[in-house]
């Protein structure tokens, strides 16, 4: 026979004395508590709990046929997980947790419900809070002290961080009140005890989040232009949102103009699942210009701007000032670039969208709305380039241009060129007793070419003093070149020199001649 372990664990019967629980040997269960023992008590279980030698599902089964005599209290639960409860053990424990600690006749107690007291579908509107109770028995009796969870409610997007739990008090009634976020959906939530056990019959509780009340209307588009003996239906499209940008969802809006001569006669529908509603206006009955407001629940969401126009006139719509104006590299012209648009019979016309686009230049804004009087008004900053610039409009199908003139700015370096090819910092060969020309320009920033009136003037002044100090290059003659300066050198004798030349340098070798 194989060899057995003793395990000192007891409880007691109505009928004797305390009882040894079992014998632990391989391959053979160890027995529990006969039908009809006493409920365990706490101490009972962490005893049990606290044996090495038995398993935690024996203990879980040993519970299941003798129940508790005590009603677990939140405190018993950490306790019982300290000593090493696990799911099996805790769901037994919470399963046979009654009020009054006895079994029902054959051992078993009462099963465990739960009766939402509330409706099992609540509906809130997002960023409000979900109030619902739920009584929990054994039986007829209300259980009280026990720890419930909606298993779930975490999960709902902006609710509540971890699964929300309540505690059953008198009658039974355990209060379950949480926030939900400000995301609409439909959420179905599970009532569990602390420990996870599922009780049978428990009905789920549906929480369905709908979007807040309406806040804000978006219409597309904003505006409409009618001209005269023009027909076909204009078609607005109204999205209704909430005050966190959720749509809004079978919310009845309507249409209305600002009086009735406008012609147009108030509209209601109501919007489709993605919070939108269509409406179409018929150009012909517009007889003025005017607004059409989107009224929801009484108030003005938005609007619609309808401009009676006429064509635009090709020959009088154009620049009318600041055209031909002129400035340094990369400023701002000293006036605006003002646009006009015509009608046929000269009338300027308001709301026209003029979009301008630069070439050497940069317009801001890049696209006007034209006042009341057709004027549409730009600030230019000149680009890098000296020389042209333009600035294009464009109105309907018609597009005009202005020009533009960019002048370099201040000279920042200073260029040393030889036939047509930049040399300063670097070198040149030439013949001993040859000539040879070099070209002295100045630059700016951006690499333009600066006019320097004086530039000659200032070289030729140096002229003597440098060949006093130069014995192997001679000035011989400097002239001026649009804004340049053209230097002539004549080389004296053999070797190397650094020519320095206001700032600019490049190294001359004079080689012998062949």
């Amino acid at each position: 026979m194989p060899p057995t372990v003793t395990w000192p664990a007891t409880v007691r019967t109505r009928a004797r004395g305390p009882v040894l629980l079992g014998l632990l040997t391989c391959g053979v269960t160890s027995p529990g508590a006969t039908q009809g023992s006493q409920p365990l008590r706490k101490t009972d279980v962490i005893r049990l709990l606290s044996n090495p030698l038995i398993s935690k599902a024996e203990v879980a089964d040993l519970i299941r046929r003798n129940c508790i005599a005590f009603r677990p209290t939140p405190r018993d639960w950490v306790d019982l997980r300290d000593f090493g409860a696990d799911t099996g053990v805790l769901t037994s424990i919470s399963g046979c947790a009654t009020a009054a600690g006895a079994p029902r006749p054959g051992g078993e107690p009462p099963p465990l419900s739960a009766v939402l007291l509330t409706e099992r579908r609540v509906s809130v509107t997002a960023g409000a809070q979900v109030v619902t109770r739920v009584q929990l028995k054994r039986g007829d009796i209300p259980q009280a002290g026990i720890p419930l969870v909606l298993r779930g409610s975490s999960r709902i997007p902006g609710g509540p961080a971890q699964d929300v739990r309540a505690t059953t008090g008198a009658g039974g009634i355990a209060l379950f009140q949480f926030a939900v976020g400000r995301t609409p959906g439909a959420y179905l939530l599970d009532i569990v005890t602390a420990s996870g056990f599922v009780i049978p019959g428990a009905p789920p509780l549906e929480v369905v989040v709908s979007p807040a009340g309406p806040a804000d209307a978006d219409v597309q588009p904003a505006r409409v232009e009618v001209r005269a003996g023009e027909r076909g239906p204009i078609s607005l499209l109204v999205t209704v949102r909430d005050s966190s940008g959720h749509v809004v969802p079978g919310e009845p809006v309507a249409l209305q103009a600002d009086g009735p001569d406008m012609g147009v006669a108030v509209d209601g529908r109501t919007t489709d699942s993605l919070g939108r509603v269509v409406f179409a206006v018929e150009r012909s009955t517009i007889r003025r210009a005017g607004k059409l407001a989107i009224r929801v629940r009484g108030q003005v969401f938005g609007s619609v701007d309808v401009v009676r126009g006429d064509g635009v006139a090709t020959g009088a719509t154009g620049f009318v000032s600041g055209v031909g104006q002129h400035g340094i590299a990369r400023t701002g012209l000293s006036e605006p670039l003002v646009f006009q648009v015509r009608s046929s019979t000269g009338r300027g016309l308001a709301g026209k969208v003029v979009r301008f686009r630069g070439v050497n230049a940069e317009v801001a804004p890049d696209s006007v709305v034209t006042d009341a009087a057709g004027f549409a008004r730009v600030e230019v900053t000149l680009g890098k380039q000296a020389g042209p610039a333009l600035v294009n409009a464009v109105v309907d199908s018609i597009q005009k241009q202005a020009a533009l003139s960019v002048e370099p700015a201040g000279p920042e370096s200073v260029v040393i060129e030889r036939d047509g090819m930049r040399v300063d910092g670097g070198k040149m060969a030439v013949t001993v007793g040859g000539t040879f020309v070099v070209r002295i320009s100045a630059l700016d920033a951006y690499g333009n070419a600066v006019p320097t009136t004086n530039l000659a003037h200032v070289i030729q002044e140096t002229r003597t003093r440098f060949n006093v100090k130069s014995q192997m290059l001679k000035l011989i003659r400097v002239e001026s070149d649009r804004g340049a300066a053209l230097v002539t050198f004549r080389a004296a004798g053999v070797g190397e020199v650094e020519l320095s030349i206001a700032g600019a340098m490049v190294s001359v070798q004079v080689v012998p001649a062949r």
